[in-house]
């Protein structure tokens, strides 16, 4: 069974917008880029803009408010939903969690 994944994207870019509010313009550049993209494949796209994600919160660690992390756990949660084994059973638990 398949579970379908949800469009995350204006999400995306509203968090995108949000890091650029707080004055994370220089590190939003390389997630926008990855929103913002062509991809040949879905399968790609989601890839790509989830490694994005994780570069982006791993680089704003400290300096990333909670409101702009919580939005972008949740497109994380959605690109591994095209993922298989465990990460796509840890994103199946996490979406199940956040409603």
């Amino acid at each position: 069974m398949t579970t379908p994944i949800k469009d995350y994207t204006p999400l995306l870019k509203e968090a995108i917008a949000d890091a650029k509010a707080a004055g994370l313009a220089s590190a939003a550049g390389d997630l926008e880029n990855a929103a913002t993209a062509a991809y040949t494949t879905s399968s790609e796209m989601l890839q790509e803009q989830g490694l994005a994600i994780r570069r982006f919160l791993k680089a704003t660690r400290r300096t990333l408010p909670p409101a702009i992390r919580a939005k972008l756990q949740v497109c994380l949660i959605e690109t591994e939903m095209a993922a298989t084994g465990w990460r796509k059973l840890k994103a199946v638990l996490h979406r199940k969690v956040l409603g």
